[in-house]
């Protein structure tokens, strides 16, 4: 496969693309840039729409994303480009050697409801009220596809998806976990009216502890926001609040965490649940 060369970080697409290194360029163009190898080839190999790759051309193409890129369905670009420019393109101290621009792509969350819900199986969302840091969001992302969650519905005033920290941290599961941005309280109204549950955790006076309540077929968890917890329109609208006991001197929880526990408790439930 012959590739197109760049060595400037004055060429106009190497401007372009740098665009998206900020929230504002991404949401003009649609489009977001993924950097590593591992990132690079979960997005080839998730069939996510992958329109450009710049690796070093000094230190050619990694095995694997070659491999993945063989077996894209979609034609891809692929350039190799001076160590001064991917440097232009990376967020990090020390540029990993590839970097690929990708579309932003996300299921439409009415369709996606229906056909969930006419399935009727067991679902679990998780629900993140304007989480802010972009290690948390990312693990949180990475945490819920591992644990099988459903879908990860994101709040307005959250961190942007595509923010590059995020991304890193997924370690890819973007590319493999449907994720919304909308309206909670929305969100909310449609799940309870839909028979779902709705489970906030709150260090409100009215909560119990995480293990002591039932984790229904169709449970949302609520996650808040790492300074002020969750809004006040999700306590009010919640079937159950719960909190994680401390058990040490710390006040909390980081909100990653806080998620994991609880979306693998939901999990444990439902296993037991259908022993």
């Amino acid at each position: 496969m012959a590739h197109e060369g760049i060595n400037s970080i004055q060429n106009p697409q190497i401007k372009r693309l740098h665009q998206l290194l900020d929230r504002k360029g991404r949401e003009a163009q649609g489009r977001f840039l993924i950097e590593g190898a591992h990132l690079v080839e979960e997005a080839l190999k998730s069939g996510a729409d992958v329109l450009t790759i710049l690796y070093d051309s000094e230190r050619d193409m990694d095995a694997a994303c070659r491999r993945a890129l063989g077996n894209h369905p979609q034609e891809v670009q692929v350039i190799a480009a001076s160590s001064a420019v991917l440097a232009k393109l990376s967020e990090t101290k020390s540029p990993q050697g590839i970097v690929a621009e990708v579309k932003k792509s996300q299921a439409d969350w009415n369709a996606w409801m229906k056909e969930k819900t006419a399935a009727g199986e067991d679902m679990l969302l998780l629900l993140l009220d304007e989480i802010q840091d972009p290690g948390n969001l990312g693990t949180i992302l990475r945490t819920a596809e591992a644990a099988g969650v459903d879908g990860v519905v994101l709040g307005k005033g959250s961190v942007d998806l595509y923010n590059g920290k995020v991304m890193r941290s997924t370690m890819g599961a973007l590319f493999r976990l449907p994720v919304f941005t909308r309206s909670l309280s929305e969100v909310a109204n449609e799940w309870k009216a839909q028979g779902g549950h709705l489970l906030v955790s709150t260090l409100h006076e009215k909560s119990v502890s995480y293990d002591q309540v039932g984790y229904e077929q169709k449970t949302a968890i609520v996650i808040g926001n790492e300074g002020r917890g969750v809004s006040a329109a999700m306590v009010e609208q919640a079937d159950h609040l719960v909190h994680i006991p401390i058990y040490g001197q710390a006040e909390s929880l980081n909100a990653a965490v806080a998620a994991g526990l609880l979306v693998y408790e939901a999990r444990r439930k439902t296993k037991d649940r259908l022993a």
